[in-house]
């Protein structure tokens, strides 16, 4: 008897960390439609203190759980995603807690 592979839809396929953002965003000629997390995977020790400086560098402050706050997870999206910063900033309410939420649970929830 010949076994059939399941049936995987697009959505169960899909990574949890690209964000397709409700609202596109329009920075200096560029359409942002979708934020694609998926190199906080590769992410190293070194490019994480990269993080940390920027983060830092644009306001950020305390020590404590920095990467559950909304900047943090802007520059971890502006660094991954190769957008710059402001652009990232643009990002729509709703949108930027998606990216927040996403960016905690990468770090501190399982995959």
């Amino acid at each position: 008897m010949d076994k059939k592979e399941p049936n995987m839809t697009n959505e169960s396929k899909k990574d949890w960390l690209i964000l397709n953002l409700k609202t596109p965003v329009e920075y200096q000629g560029m359409k942002i439609t979708q934020l694609d997390m998926t190199g906080l995977r590769n992410m190293t020790g070194r490019d994480l203190n990269m993080v940390y400086d920027l983060y830092m560098a644009q306001g950020g402050g305390g020590v404590a759980m920095q990467e559950s706050t909304l900047l943090f997870a802007q520059v971890v999206a502006s660094r991954v995603c190769g957008y710059p910063i402001e652009a990232i900033m643009e990002l729509k309410a709703k949108d930027s807690v998606y990216l927040k939420n996403r960016v905690y649970r990468f770090f501190f929830l399982s995959e």
